[in-house]
């Protein structure tokens, strides 16, 4: 039953009261009333953390860096926080002090998914999101590189995937971000957080 169809019994049962007349609802027009609930859709159930690393093992990533300790961060082509993050850490990368292996994911706008799919088909995928982040529309949160529609299905459904896998970590939030800590635990979390790299470096194995 819709909305409309809501409005329309309350509004008899108001017009009913107001004329002092008596207005009977059958227990099945009852029974036909969904249930009130504050939320639209439930939020994904997040898989198991070794679920999701094992699953990041198997999927289309690339590696911006070559030394220092691995972070690996879903971006998306278009998400202005994860230009901001990509600021961040490059001077960390260059420096040697942080391994940056990135999933693209494609949600936050028409042309993410095909901005990620042209990172991915690049021969150098680091330089192509480097193109992307340099070139960046902050006033239109929008990455530089163009999109590609046309690139071969298995670099679309890596996206897919990609973006499938973002879903299950709980949250369809980037950067989303992954790391091994130096206690020996996997640490997952959606956003850069109050104390941003600086927290990560401090804790990253």
């Amino acid at each position: 039953m819709n909305k409309a169809c809501l409005f329309n019994i309350s509004g008899w049962i108001s017009i009913a009261v107001s004329l002092g007349l008596t207005f009977f609802l059958s227990s099945s027009a009852i029974a036909a009333m969904p249930p009130q609930s504050s939320f639209d859709h439930l939020p994904p159930k997040a898989l198991p953390m070794q679920t999701i690393v094992q699953k990041l093992r198997h999927a289309d990533t690339f590696l911006v860096g070559r030394r220092g300790p691995e972070l690996t961060a879903f971006m998306d082509p278009n998400c202005i926080w994860c230009h901001r993050f990509y600021e961040k850490a490059m001077p960390l990368v260059r420096a040697g002090k942080l391994h940056l292996r990135v999933a693209l994911v494609g949600f936050l706008k028409p042309t993410s998914a095909a901005k990620a799919a042209a990172i991915l088909a690049a021969r150098h995928p680091a330089q192509a999101l480097a193109f992307n982040e340099t070139h960046f529309n902050v006033i239109a949160e929008e990455g530089g590189i163009r999109p590609d529609y046309h690139a071969p299905l298995s670099i679309r459904r890596a996206v897919s995937d990609n973006t499938h896998l973002l879903a299950q970590t709980g949250e369809e939030a980037t950067p989303t971000l992954l790391y091994y800590t130096k206690a020996k635990r996997w640490h997952l979390q959606h956003g850069l957080g109050l104390h941003g790299l600086h927290n990560i470096l401090a804790t990253i194995a």
